[in-house]
């Protein structure tokens, strides 16, 4: 009786459209506020220069219709198009013209579009090619004052796990704590979509980086404070962000050491640039380069293979102390070790996959390789199977296991503890299989999956969920973050041993879909970074 009455007055309301009409009022609301927070949101961080006097490039020359000009369509189109090359017919002429463009020629321009040739450069200098939407004398003052006296001062307190480790569970504990509602918690980092994250490892300074589509990195010093810029003696208007032109690419990935003295960004363009702060110079530590005689004694060389080919990932290898040993995946299936110490050196060259692998990952028994990637598969390698360059294996190896997916994966990352390895997929899954480095042959599937909406589209970047770097103890407790497509927008934390999300951190801050997320490498305070497509950076502690 009750449920009938229940009905009656559901059917009611429906047919009055006071039902409609409250959900209509509920998403104006969350829109209206969605945008004032946004607006919020943009006043701080990067500004454009709007005041020509202080620039510091020259403009470029816009773009001209030639509709509104009145020149008449040259009657071209695309006939054909077949291995990079292209057939085009049609023409204004009475006669019609064929005429076949090869695009092999474009590596040129790719390696054209490298900042600065792969010259190294200072600070001013990184700063100054960001043109002149973004860099005026006062920004390069502030970035020169921040990264010549602040940061050699907060590197010289860095992180030393064995003082400072806590136990895992007080990280946890800590992830009710947390929060995005502090005004000051957003700021626009980079120009463009954010690829790439990475925070400083300083426990007393919260530094977070960013790398976007465009090949900019910016750095965001987010304790940054009025009177701290006059005691630094720099007049910086962009609330402690400062941007740098490093690359001609989208910045892949982006890595500090353990001590922060050196910050790795590797790019689509081929190059893996390193800022080291000693020096105060960004510099080009390893670059591909194609067959051609001029490029015979580069380290790089023979690797490129055209202008669809670049560095899709990059990671440190943590086996090495010197923090000069890099993994590297490239858009064709290749995975190769770069060590860069005294001459450098390819240690391996494999084609481990036919398409792109966007990630590797090595296991903390040294031996253990994941890779994942556009062929659907997350696989398993023995390292020590692998050739060096001279001896690349003209078929690709075999691997210690594989799991098929079904679609693309995003990423896969083994857990610091090395229990498990989590991967992030287009099937909206994020897979943990337990004990991989030991598995063999087909894994059918996970020991855990869980859904999740991975479906960013295409102007957002990938969803790739990452373990926090010290939250271990022998596979407990260990948590993980990623981003999320539902709304309210927020970033997810779970507990990876079992599974489950620990909380769906969502408040004033977040604003838009944070895709790239990471931890500060902390393991005493818990705090999570999201970067937008907007360039913007939500930190939450």
């Amino acid at each position: 009786m009750v449920k009938a009455k229940r009905e009656r007055n559901r059917e009611m309301l429906a047919r009055s459209g006071l039902l409609e009409a409250s959900s209509r009022l509920k998403d104006d609301m969350l829109e209206e506020n969605s945008k004032k927070r946004a607006s919020a949101a943009s006043k701080r961080g990067l500004k454009r220069v709007k005041d020509g006097s202080d620039l510091v490039l020259t403009p470029s020359v816009r773009r001209k219709s030639n509709r509104l000009a009145g020149v008449k369509a040259s009657g071209f189109y695309v006939e054909n198009e077949s291995g990079g090359r292209m057939t085009i017919g049609g023409g204004t002429g009475a006669k019609t013209e064929k005429i076949v463009y090869d695009d092999s020629n474009e590596k040129e321009d790719f390696f054209n579009r490298r900042v600065n040739d792969g010259s190294d450069l200072s600070v001013r200098g990184a700063v100054e090619m960001t043109g002149s939407k973004w860099a005026k004398e006062s920004s390069i003052s502030s970035a020169e004052s921040y990264m010549g006296k602040v940061l050699p001062a907060i590197m010289d307190v860095t992180l030393k796990q064995e003082e400072t480790k806590s136990s895992p569970s007080s990280l946890v504990a800590q992830v009710e704590s947390i929060s995005v509602d502090d005004p000051n918690c957003v700021a626009k980092v980079t120009p463009e979509r954010i690829y790439s994250m990475a925070c400083h490892p300083s426990p007393h300074s919260l530094l977070v980086g960013a790398g976007d589509k465009t090949g900019y990195v910016g750095l965001w010093n987010v304790d940054r404070t009025p009177s701290s810029d006059k005691e630094d003696g720099g007049n910086d208007a962009s609330d402690g962000v400062h941007l740098f032109k490093v690359h001609g690419g989208a910045v892949s990935h982006m890595e500090w050491n353990s001590s922060g003295s050196l910050l790795y960004t590797s790019s689509y363009d081929g190059s893996v640039r390193k800022f080291d702060v000693g020096t105060q110079t960004f510099s080009e530590v390893f670059a591909t380069y194609d067959e051609s005689s001029q490029y015979k004694d580069k380290l790089g060389y023979g690797l490129d293979q055209g202008y669809r080919y670049w560095i899709q990932y990059s990671c440190m290898d943590n086996r090495s102390s010197s923090d000069q040993c890099l993994f590297l995946s490239s858009s064709l299936g290749t995975v190769f070790h770069v060590d860069l110490r005294e001459k450098g050196k390819i240690t391996f060259n494999e084609t481990l996959s036919e398409k792109k692998i966007n990630t590797v990952s090595l296991h903390p028994n040294g031996t253990t390789l994941a890779t994942a990637g556009l062929d659907t598969t997350v696989a398993l390698w023995d390292i020590r199977n692998f050739g060096g360059k001279s001896m690349k294996s003209k078929k690709i190896p075999e691997p210690l296991a594989v799991q098929h997916c079904g679609k693309s994966v995003n990423s896969a990352f083994f857990s610091p503890s090395g229990r498990m390895l989590l991967s992030t997929t287009m099937a909206d899954n994020l897979d943990l299989i337990t004990d991989g480095h030991l598995r063999s042959g087909l894994i059918k599937k996970p020991d855990k999956r869980i859904r999740h909406d991975n479906r960013t589209g295409r102007w957002l970047s990938t969803f790739m969920a990452r373990w926090h770097p010290h939250s271990l103890s022998a596979g407990n407790d260990e948590i993980f973050v990623v981003g999320s497509m539902r709304r309210p927008r927020s970033i997810e934390l779970f507990n990876g041993s079992e599974g489950e999300i620990i909380r769906a951190l969502d408040g004033e801050g977040m604003t838009a879909v944070t895709s790239r997320c990471c931890f500060h490498p902390s393991s005493e305070k818990l705090v999570v970074m999201g970067g937008s497509s907007s360039g913007r950076v939500t930190v939450a502690r």
